[in-house]
C-alpha cells in the first residue's frame, strides 16, 4: 500500500469510481445517453430520470435500500458526476488555512459567489471538522466537501454534498447534500459557530460542522480564499494507477490536485 497522506488523500470519488476506469466508461455513456435525449444534466430531477443513472443505482445501492439511502446514492452520483465533467479538479486545504479563515473571518459582503470550476471537491484537513448526518447520531470527521457552482443555477447559489466517516474498516462513507444561496447564507451565521460539543474539542483544537449553516458558512470562505489568493495553491501530480487497497485510507489519490497554503492575507 501507498504511504500516509495527511493532504491530497484519496478521494470519495475514487472509493466509488476508482477501479477499471469506471467513472471515465460509465460517465461517458451517461453524456451521450444526455445528449442524445437532450436531458440537461445540471438538474437533479432530470439526472434521476436517465436511464444509465438508474442502471448505475441498481449496481451501486444495495437490495432493499431505505428511501433516504436511494436519495444519498443518487446525491453521490449527481455530485460524481459533475466533478468527472469539470476535470476533477480536487484541492487539499492544509489545516492553517481552515483555521485561520474561522478565527478571523473574512468579509464576505459584496463578494460575488465564484469558483475555479464549476464543481469541485474540497479536501479538508484530516479529523478538523466533525459532524454528524443524522442528529443523536456520535459525529464522524468530515472527510471534504463537494461543491457545484451550476450553469443553471442563479449566480449566488450552490449545491454542496458533505462527505464524512471515511476510515479503514469501512467500505464507504455517510454524505448530506445541501443547496444554498449566497445571501441567505451571509445572514444564517449564529453566535458559536464551528464550536464543537464533543468532550475535549477546545483542547484538541477540532471544530463542528453539525449546523447546516456552518457547512454552507465554511465552503463560503474556503471559495472566497480561492478566488482572492489563487497565488497560495500548489499543483501537485497524482499518484496515477489503480485504487489502492483497504479502501484507501491513508493512501496519497491518484488524482492530480492543488495544496492550498496559508497566505499572509490582511485581517478581517
Amino acid at each position: 500500500m501507498a504511504g500516509e497522506a495527511s493532504l491530497g488523500r484519496y478521494t470519495p470519488y475514487e472509493m466509488v469510481f476508482g477501479v477499471e476506469r469506471l467513472a471515465e466508461r460509465e460517465f461517458s455513456a451517461l453524456a451521450e445517453e444526455a445528449s442524445r435525449r437532450r436531458i440537461t444534466l445540471s438538474r437533479r430531477d432530470e439526472f434521476a430520470g436517465s436511464e444509465h443513472v438508474g442502471t448505475l443505482l441498481q449496481r451501486l445501492v444495495p437490495e432493499t435500500p431505505e428511501p433516504a439511502a436511494l436519495e444519498s446514492y443518487l446525491d453521490i452520483l449527481f455530485h460524481c458526476y459533475h466533478f468527472w465533467n469539470a476535470g476533477c479538479p480536487l484541492y487539499a486545504f492544509e489545516a492553517e488555512v481552515a483555521r485561520d479563515l474561522i478565527a478571523t473571518p473574512p468579509n464576505l459582503e459584496g463578494w460575488s459567489l465564484r469558483a475555479p470550476h464549476p464543481s469541485l471537491y474540497i479536501e479538508l484537513p484530516r479529523s478538523l471538522f466533525w459532524a454528524a448526518v443524522t442528529e443523536g447520531e456520535l459525529p464522524e470527521p468530515v472527510e471534504g466537501l463537494f461543491v457545484r457552482l451550476g450553469p443553471d443555477q442563479p449566480p449566488a447559489e450552490f449545491d454542496l454534498l458533505i462527505a464524512l466517516g471515511m476510515r479503514p474498516e469501512r467500505p464507504g462513507f455517510s454524505v448530506a447534500a445541501l443547496t444554498a444561496a449566497l445571501e441567505d447564507t451571509l445572514g444564517s451565521e449564529q453566535p458559536g459557530a464551528f464550536r464543537s460539543d464533543i468532550p475535549g474539542a477546545d483542547l484538541a483544537g477540532i471544530y463542528s460542522l453539525q449546523r447546516p449553516s456552518e457547512a454552507l458558512l465554511l465552503v463560503l470562505r474556503l471559495l472566497w480564499y480561492l478566488d482572492v489568493y489563487g497565488e497560495a495553491t500548489e499543483a501537485v501530480p497524482g499518484t496515477g494507477g489503480e485504487a489502492p487497497q483497504a479502501f484507501g485510507y491513508d493512501a496519497p489519490t491518484a488524482l492530480d490536485h492543488y495544496r492550498v497554503r496559508l497566505s499572509g492575507r490582511s485581517r478581517g
